[in-house]
């Protein structure tokens, strides 16, 4: 058989009017060029990072605020007077137990919600500078938001956030706190108690700051807006909820500078250098609630296995399966590593160099993704996790359970999505039905193993939420001023006697990722520049949601004058 010759696109013997063209060839070439089209696209969509970019580490420089001679010397905060007054007010704070319980009714109907007008009333009467110089405006009854007006209207204004409420301690372990988690305790290094750290650290370090510079007669261009919720333990669906409609009918969608709330993994010593880790983006939500319905029955003629046993084989099945790891540019976590690959001085040169290459490199990937999945920390930014929190079913000890129910919590990753959640519920309890004859409602979809049987699954879920849009750094001025401050204020201010010498002061700022929710997840329509961040050294803020909670009183003030410098930053920023 004649082998047929491969002609080219473009005979370079023939003259011009001899050039062969093919229909196919055209084809391939515009479907590359398509292709390389909706990658650029994409890229230019969804990561948002400019061409000329050569580094994956969004670096900043440090930036101190004008030099005035009433609002620049930050050396006082470092005074004991300061340190005692400053210790006064935050703990004062802590002893206002405002608890805040998955119980909790609605606003209006519930008594326990009536302690958080004491905090109002004790921020309105210890910050009497703030209170003067502000409007305060209560939203949904206990929604906090305090403004002060600034000379510019042109300007978008600035919101710190944060949430007055805390989590219980449970009665049954308030005897096993070193001192009472209300009593506001500091046993000359360390403020205890519930709150301290979670988060009325931040809350009156944010007034202690603007009290300060309002004494001194700060004169803001742009509006500052503090807004505090009151149930961001259980979600915010009573108060940040109410209070984004609020700004959002007040100024409209997009209308802040930027938001700065609670969270990232604040500043640490990681591979031999020295790391601010603000978040950028937050991990999605969603709980996922299975019931299993049977007959029930005398306990002394059961079956090969009860509700509780089935239910057991569901968990079972569904732990053993974990989501996949990957990490892609989606996640903020993707930009930390990168910044510690490029400045750590002590990390494995083999590790560096594939965490350099995780975007081209399938292998390098793979290896970097066998270290993180290691440590559950690195493990739970790069994955979707599940816990199993709640399990509940029976009701006496000689009658089958007739109902038994396992809530499960996810927080849902970059890489991941609240499909890939439905999926894999639903492959589970398909499974577990099949193999015990049950019937099942699965979000919404009907499967039927057993026409006759009575006995079925019920699947829901439970505030879904996806990932948090990302604050993308690159050419963004709200990053500068965010990292230019804490550069400033934890090279400049900032104490680590006593941490290891060889560790530089030079602070590198990288983009991280929340694991968990803050109320920001009710400000996306606000502003495209939201950052989560407690700046506080992250070895002195400990046990947050835990027993002895509590931080140290030398790192809330630094936080005090995070914020003090963060608000001169912001308002001498022209755009």
């Amino acid at each position: 058989m004649q082998e047929k010759s491969h002609e080219p696109f473009y005979d370079c013997n023939e003259n011009k009017s001899s050039k062969k063209f093919r229909f196919w060839d055209f084809s391939i070439i515009g479907t590359i060029l398509s292709f390389l089209g909706i990658v650029y696209l994409l890229n230019q969509r969804y990561l948002s990072i400019p061409e000329t970019i050569s580094s994956q580490c969004p670096t900043v420089q440090k930036l101190v605020p004008e030099n005035n001679a009433e609002l620049s010397n930050i050396d006082q905060f470092h005074s004991n007077v300061y340190s005692n007054y400053s210790l006064k007010v935050w703990s004062d704070a802590v002893r206002i137990p405002t608890l805040n319980w998955d119980d909790l009714g609605k606003v209006g109907d519930d008594s326990r919600w009536e302690i958080f007008e004491d905090f109002a009333n004790y921020l309105v009467k210890t910050f009497t500078v703030v209170t003067s110089n502000s409007k305060l405006e209560k939203v949904n009854t206990y929604g906090l938001v305090f403004t002060i007006e600034g000379s510019n209207k042109s300007l978008k204004p600035i919101l710190l956030a944060g949430h007055q409420d805390v989590v219980p301690v449970p009665d049954e372990t308030a005897d096993r706190w070193t001192y009472p988690p209300f009593e506001g305790h500091f046993d000359g290094k360390f403020l205890w108690g519930r709150g301290s750290s979670d988060c009325k650290n931040n809350v009156i370090g944010i007034f202690e700051a603007l009290d300060e510079l309002l004494k001194r007669g700060f004169k803001p261009k742009r509006t500052i807006i503090v807004a505090l919720g009151f149930d961001e333990e259980t979600s915010g669906n009573q108060g940040a909820t109410a209070i984004n409609e609020f700004l959002i009918k007040k100024y409209g969608e997009k209308s802040i500078f930027m938001i700065v709330d609670e969270g990232g993994l604040g500043i640490q010593d990681i591979y031999g250098s020295r790391f601010a880790l603000p978040s950028t983006g937050e991990k999605g939500y969603i709980d996922v609630v299975i019931d299993l319905i049977t007959t029930g029955g005398h306990s002394s003629v059961p079956p090969r296995h009860t509700g509780i046993g089935i239910i057991a084989e569901l968990v079972k099945e569904i732990e053993d399966k974990e989501y996949d790891l990957d990490l892609t540019p989606k996640n903020p976590y993707f930009y930390q590593l990168q910044c510690e690959a490029e400045n750590a001085k002590a990390m494995d040169k083999a590790f560096k160099k594939d965490i350099l290459k995780l975007s081209s490199n399938v292998a390098a990937k793979k290896r970097v993704l066998d270290v993180l999945r290691a440590d559950d920390t690195t493990k739970a930014l790069i994955s979707t996790t599940q816990a199993i929190d709640i399990i509940f079913g029976g009701l006496k000890i000689n009658a089958l359970p007739e109902k038994v129910t396992v809530k499960i919590n996810h927080r849902v990753g970059y890489d991941s999505s609240l499909v890939d959640v439905h999926s894999k519920i639903t492959d589970a309890v398909a499974k577990v039905a099949k193999k015990f004859s049950l019937n099942a409602n699965v979000f919404g979809r009907r499967i039927v193993t057993n026409s006759e049987s009575e006995a079925y699954f019920n699947v829901t879920d439970d505030s879904p939420l996806s990932p948090a849009p990302l604050t993308f750094p690159y050419g963004n001025p709200t990053w500068d001023i965010l990292g230019g401050t804490i550069k400033h204020v934890f090279e400049d201010f900032a104490s680590f006697e006593g941490y290891d010498p060889s560790v530089s002061r030079e602070v590198t700022v990288a983009p991280s990722c929340m694991t968990g929710n803050t109320d920001t997840r009710h400000y996306w329509d606000l502003s495209d520049n939201i950052y989560r961040f407690t700046p506080i050294r992250q070895d002195m803020r400990l046990n947050a949601h835990a027993i002895d909670e509590r931080v140290a009183l030398d790192a809330h003030i630094e936080g005090v004058v995070f914020y003090y410098e963060l608000i001169r930053n912001a308002d001498a920023f022209s755009g």
